[in-house]
């Protein structure tokens, strides 16, 4: 290999390498996210230590989104009493945040804009729709990719739940 492609790789490397530590990590304890939810309220996911919460990154123009939306608030909804909690974070365009916000508050599920965050240790996006799993003790215990059927969460959360 040529020295100077050599050394325009290894740069590229220690450029990456913050960001491949910087992703959240399956049973180590969940990143920082807080923000504003569209309710106005604050939202902090270390004080929701001792539930269960699901992270859901979501858009308003993604169909596998649009599918599993209804499944969501009707587990959330069950479940809410047994400490489960939800949110929604939308990575639409700013311009487009009327979109997220009309389509969470339809289905009564908290949410944000991801260019809104006041501190995240998770990625700006993921394809979604993307979901996290936060235990009681606020340990990441799951990241799910895609739609999700009610099995997703009879599966992955009432465990937790349990516990």
């Amino acid at each position: 290999m040529r020295p100077a492609i050599a050394r325009r790789m290894a740069l590229l490397l220690l450029c990456l390498a913050p960001l491949a530590l910087a992703a959240p990590q399956i049973d180590e304890p969940a990143p920082p996210l807080k923000g504003r939810l569209f309710s106005g309220a604050d939202f902090d996911l270390a004080a929701l230590r001792g539930k269960v919460v699901l992270v859901n990154f979501y858009s308003s123009y993604c169909k596998r989104c649009a599918f599993e939306i209804g499944t969501l608030e009707a587990f959330y909804e069950e479940r809410r009493a047994e400490g489960f909690e939800v949110v929604a974070i939308g990575v639409d365009d700013a311009a487009d945040r009327h979109r997220v916000e009309r389509m969470l508050g339809i289905y009564n599920l908290p949410g944000m804009m991801a260019q809104e965050l006041t501190e995240s240790g998770f990625a700006s996006r993921y394809p979604t729709p993307t979901a996290f799993i936060v235990d009681r003790d606020g340990v990441l215990r799951h990241r799910i990719t895609g739609g999700k059927i009610p099995s997703h969460y009879r599966e992955l959360v009432l465990p937790l739940l349990a516990r």
